[in-house]
């Protein structure tokens, strides 16, 4: 099981890899033309195009990861491409999708139905500081009493599908995730992140369901308290998986995330990752 997943990370960071190889003397010399570096050693301009096309381009690469390991897990007939919990009649071209889906029958783009997902969240926001601080109010508890009757307020004839960040089964409950690196939005993309979260939730349509925001770090440090602005919108820390708590409800029983990012550096040395990305840096300044 350990070679499986170093495997997983293997195959999808070698294409990430060999993405930011195509496109990286491109990208180079759009930063020579940027006057703000002008007075920058190359060198340093040419690791600043790498770390930022891997930061871009990564976090695919480890959601795919993610996804692949939890069917490692669960199966992949409990972590689907087309989630489809209610077994809606579709015609959806499953080889043509990247990534999950979740087919529904609830009309996601009713402005009403936004409305009220919207104002929900706003009338739960979190207040206060320390030991008066309130959490926010949107809860698994509150989702299904407050939200999921919506799903049948907005039922239509016709059938939509919307785009999820990693949904699985894991026999008892579906679980949706909006999954982010390190969920460091700013006060003004947090609302939009959670709806959209919750929006989904919706049309799930289903009881035995689960919505987190989940981080693949903890930006903070692990062992940390997570701090972010999701926090104000969604209950803490009941409705997040953050780090290792993330990975730990993902991966295969035995391993745990200190296993992971062991394996995760191993994999990272057998593609040879340091001395492809000074090569890179090498071809563009001429050494």
């Amino acid at each position: 099981m350990r070679q499986r997943i170093k495997n997983i990370v293997i195959e999808e960071f070698s294409n990430l890899t060999k993405l930011i190889e195509a496109d990286f003397r491109f990208n180079f010399k759009r930063k020579v033309n940027n006057y703000l570096l002008s007075q920058m050693d190359e060198k340093i301009t040419a690791s600043m195009v790498f770390v930022s096309s891997f930061e871009s381009k990564s976090g695919f690469a480890i959601e795919t990861c993610a996804k692949r390991i939890t069917r490692l897990k669960f199966g992949d007939e409990n972590v689907p491409t087309i989630v489809n919990p209610r077994n809606l009649p579709h015609n959806i071209d499953e080889s043509a999708i990247k990534g999950q889906i979740v087919v529904t029958d609830v009309d996601s783009a009713n402005g009403n139905l936004r409305g009220e997902i919207a104002a929900f969240r706003a009338n739960n926001v979190a207040y206060g500081k320390g030991k008066k601080r309130v959490e926010s109010g949107v809860t698994m508890e509150n989702i299904r009493k407050t939200l999921l009757p919506l799903s049948q307020k907005y039922k239509t004839d016709r059938i939509f599908s919307k785009p999820v960040d990693l949904a699985f089964y894991d026999g008892k409950m579906w679980n949706i995730m909006e999954l982010k690196a390190g969920g460091d939005l700013d006060s003004s993309n947090a609302p939009s992140n959670v709806e959209k979260l919750l929006n989904i939730y919706v049309d799930m349509g289903i009881e035995n369901c689960n919505a987190y925001f989940a981080t693949l770090y903890n930006k903070d440090g692990e062992g940390n308290v997570w701090k972010g602005a999701v926090k104000k919108h969604l209950n803490y820390p009941s409705m997040f998986l953050i780090g290792a708590d993330f990975w730990e409800r993902i991966l295969p029983c035995g391993f745990t995330f200190e296993d992971f990012i062991e394996i995760y550096r191993e994999a990272l040395e057998e593609i040879d990752l340091n001395r492809r990305i000074n090569r890179m840096i090498s071809d563009c300044i001429g050494e």
